[in-house]
């Protein structure tokens, strides 16, 4: 036994620090305040669980075994090097491209399993359906100079622990896009920054507890000469030499009530733990 394996704790026990809710809430103020001045109509900020403890070589083995049984609503994916690295799976694509087809969707709208009886449906749910739509309209806005824009939904796609609103989004494109150009071009939509997209996003860094996002909800992408899958990096686990972090974002509407909100953010960090077998 490798003396590193002899001292460290699997991470599946290592203790978390939660995120603070007192951030998340004054995150939430500053962001709605901005809505009420009709400067935006949505944000998402995100927040982060952390450990000081780093993801040895048998920690990483036990997640890609857990992610090998992953429903094929989530895209698999991570890298590691040096140290340092992230694991996860994701239900959402940035960009699909293959035989002049560009697909894409906007997934926006969120109900945890265990509140689904007490809430109206996603489809139903004014709030909900806002901040979906948003996300529909930017996407297909920026898709327009690539040929006609057809969207399929919205609809409920059902994840693990978690229902989300999805509308899939596809264009068949006269010409090739530019791989990492349609990347920039579409990184971040309102489904994990700001709408209207001209109002920026880099001031949510300084919001409350939004330091040190990292590789959170980046672009993810693999490509060749002619095809290319972009993900967007959310549910994962990511990791240094010292530490690792789960983060989970929220839109933030007009709507959003404090209490709902943060009750998503935790589920959705628990489902990234379940699905890569922390949560024992």
């Amino acid at each position: 036994m490798s003396k590193e394996a002899s001292i460290v704790e699997p991470l599946a026990k290592t203790s978390w620090a939660e995120p603070r809710k007192e951030d998340f809430a004054e995150a939430l103020r500053v962001i709605q305040t901005r809505i009420q001045k009709n400067e935006i109509q949505k944000a998402v900020p995100a927040v982060f669980a952390r450990a000081a403890q780093s993801v040895a070589a048998h920690d990483r083995a036990v997640m890609i075994l857990q992610l090998l049984q992953a429903p094929p609503t989530l895209y698999v994916y991570g890298f590691w090097q040096q140290g340092e690295g992230l694991l996860g799976a994701t239900p959402e694509v940035l960009f699909d491209y293959s035989q002049g087809i560009l697909q894409t969707m906007a997934l926006a709208g969120t109900c945890p399993k265990s509140e689904s009886t007490e809430r109206e449906s996603l489809l139903k749910d004014p709030k909900e359906m806002l901040e979906h739509q948003l996300v529909v309209e930017d996407i297909s806005k920026l898709l327009g100079q690539w040929g006609k824009v057809e969207a399929q939904g919205p609809h409920i796609l059902e994840l693990p622990i978690l229902y989300h609103l999805k509308t899939d989004i596809q264009v068949h494109c006269q010409t090739r896009p530019d791989f990492v150009a349609l990347a920039k071009s579409l990184h971040p939509t309102p489904a994990l920054g700001v709408a209207p997209r001209s109002q920026g996003y880099l001031w949510m860094q300084s919001l409350p507890g939004q330091e040190g996002r990292r590789y959170f909800g980046g672009p993810f992408a693999f490509m060749n000469a002619e095809e290319a899958l972009c993900l967007v990096a959310i549910r994962n686990l990511q990791w240094s030499k010292d530490s690792a972090m789960i983060g989970s974002g929220c839109g933030v509407v007009a709507a959003s009530e404090l209490e709902r909100e943060w009750r998503e953010l935790y589920q959705k960090r628990l489902s990234v733990k379940k699905v890569l077998g922390l949560e024992v």
